[in-house]
């Protein structure tokens, strides 16, 4: 973890970027914890790093990554209720991860993409999730309400 922390303060912007996506991904309580205690350092690092991107703005990525750095800080509630606030959650990739579990997937209604079924296997929140394209492919993830 130490090297993503010094790619996270290296102000190397393809390093910010890519430490950004690893961070997205983490679910280790313990090392969140020790990221989150550095969220002010690596903020301060990045303030001005350029961090481009064409079609999508590279910074969503490490707004997203502090965002969540600063969610498991102050909140105790799953991760996975930050899915509907980032549109690069694979649910495929999440699955793999072992952070939910699909349930069911149709064809979207009037052309492309899929709607997916998941359910987080740490809190069992179920999600419907449409995956759809533009310029990438991207997935909106919406919480569904608790049976009963």
């Amino acid at each position: 973890m130490n090297k993503l922390l010094d790619d996270m303060l290296s102000r190397d912007p393809m390093r910010v970027w890519s430490a950004s996506g690893a961070l997205i991904h983490l679910w280790d309580r313990t090392v969140l914890d020790m990221f989150a205690a550095r969220l002010g350092d690596m903020q301060r690092a990045t303030k001005d790093v350029a961090l481009g991107g064409a079609v999508f703005p590279n910074a969503v990525h490490l707004n997203f990554a502090f965002r969540r750095l600063a969610f498991h800080r102050d909140t105790r509630q799953c991760l996975c209720a930050l899915y509907p606030a980032y549109l690069m959650y694979n649910p495929q990739r999440e699955q793999k991860a072992g952070n939910v579990s699909i349930d069911t997937v149709s064809p979207a209604e009037g052309g492309w993409g899929e709607d997916i079924g998941c359910t987080c296997c740490r809190c069992g929140t179920r999600f419907k999730v449409e995956e759809r394209e533009s310029h990438y492919t991207w997935w909106g993830w919406q919480a569904l309400p608790r049976p009963g």
